[in-house]
């Protein structure tokens, strides 16, 4: 099992704006091939999101970080700051 964890910054004032939005990337997400789970996680800061993406294995974490480059690119790139920091890699425990 593979994850892909990708932290964006924005504006504390987009954090509303983006929770309106999100449910079209988790549509998108949860149909890739070899899907497990998908989370967001808006940060205590209010001015970080994150989001993790929990697939069968490497290749389709890695589409994912594609995918949902592709959405927020076409759907709210006016809410993020700079690009996201991601992180993909083996799941080595989990419950």
């Amino acid at each position: 099992m593979y994850a892909s964890i990708r932290r964006y910054k924005m504006e504390p004032k987009n954090i509303e704006a983006l929770q309106k939005r999100i449910g079209g990337a988790v549509e998108v997400i949860s149909k890739l091939p070899g899907f497990k789970a998908y989370y967001v996680i808006r940060g205590a800061d209010s001015n970080t999101m994150a989001t993790v993406s929990v697939f069968a294995d490497k290749n389709a974490a890695e589409e994912s970080n594609k995918t949902a480059a592709t959405w927020v690119k076409a759907n709210a790139a006016d809410l993020f700051s700079g690009t996201p920091d991601v992180v993909v890699g083996e799941v080595v425990a989990h419950k």
